[in-house]
């Protein structure tokens, strides 16, 4: 085995212990907050079907540029889960590749998300890697092999005022939908974004616009998030609910960047964050249903002074039997 084989397999060897060792702990945080709730006996099926998506927008690295927006080239998703209480299990399975359009790569990715939701509090983890990304700003269709980026963090919610209000009844109706009046919340937590690639971001039409953003090869920022939610869902007397969460949070992100000679800088940078969810559907006694919709977006400093935006968004038909 070569040098550069031996390097590149204990450096996997290395990704992998490290994943295990964060969705271990994570997994057993989860549990015991599930174990919190003595009563929690009902457990309800739910059968979902939708799209899980992940990109990031490039903006105002140049005077009255348009914004790049990078995509990842995959299919729909299905997802099955199991509610125990306020602790949610879901698996995902992706949708065929076949109809893909090779013009645009592939993208390798992984997407796990794990939440425990009561009335009063809440937490939500997350990891995602995707590598592979295209563009279609340019006049032709720019493709990113190498391209990777991961988004980790376990983010938490606390309710500031009272009411029957409760974040996982808006999504999937694993709480009762209870019509209350508005909900505050206090939000926080820790994230981490980490871009990399082997080549410029900026290609084709957009080359010679931004050198130090050209000159990037990495990304790494560990943030921690602050800030304040609202939540509120109305209830028709034909048990029919609409609702939404939306909240602001100030991201204090810890930058370190690589360039493609090889220096690295650092800074520290204040920026918005946004989360919003929204749900409406059925919400019967024996049988639910229901559509949400949750998207989250980060704003991050790059060299030059530009931009970047990751948004992840979950569009989901979901429909569950209490029993």
């Amino acid at each position: 085995m070569t040098k550069n084989k031996m390097t590149k397999t204990t450096v996997n060897l290395n990704l992998k212990l490290n994943f295990c060792s964060w969705l271990a702990t994570a997994f057993c945080i989860f549990l015991v907050c599930a174990g919190l709730k003595a009563n929690a006996t009902e457990i309800s099926p739910l059968i979902g079907f939708g799209q899980e998506n992940f990109s990031f927008d490039v903006d105002e690295f140049a005077p009255g540029s348009k914004k790049i927006n990078f995509q990842p080239n995959i299919a729909g998703v299905t997802r099955i889960g199991l509610n125990y209480g306020d602790f949610g299990v879901g698996v995902g399975f992706r949708g065929s590749s076949k109809d893909l359009d090779s013009a645009k790569g592939s993208t390798d990715f992984f997407d796990l998300q794990l939440s425990y939701q009561t009335r009063q509090w809440g937490i939500e983890g997350f990891y995602q890697t995707y590598k592979g990304f295209y563009n279609d700003a340019s006049s032709t269709t720019q493709v990113f092999p190498d391209l990777s980026f991961k988004h980790f963090g376990l983010m938490g919610r606390y309710a500031l005022s009272d009411g029957a209000f409760a974040v996982n009844a808006l999504m999937d109706q694993s709480d009762e939908i209870v019509d209350s009046p508005v909900k505050f919340f206090a939000v926080g937590g820790i994230r981490q974004h980490d871009l990399s690639t082997t080549t410029s971001l900026l290609t084709g039409d957009f080359m010679g616009e931004n050198t130090d953003l050209e000159s990037m090869r990495r990304l790494k920022v560990m943030s921690l998030n602050l800030g304040l939610g609202v939540g509120k869902y109305w209830v028709s007397s034909s048990r029919l609910f609409i609702g939404g969460v939306f909240d602001v949070l100030a991201t204090t992100g810890f930058y370190n960047y690589e360039t493609a000679s090889g220096t690295s800088s650092s800074a520290t940078y204040v920026t918005p964050s946004y989360d919003l969810r929204l749900g409406l559907g059925y919400a019967g006694t024996t049988f639910k249903t229901g559509v949400s919709f949750a998207a989250d977006l980060t704003t991050l400093k790059t060299l030059g002074g530009a931009i970047v935006k990751p948004s992840a968004n979950r569009l989901l038909l979901y429909f569950r039997f209490v029993f």
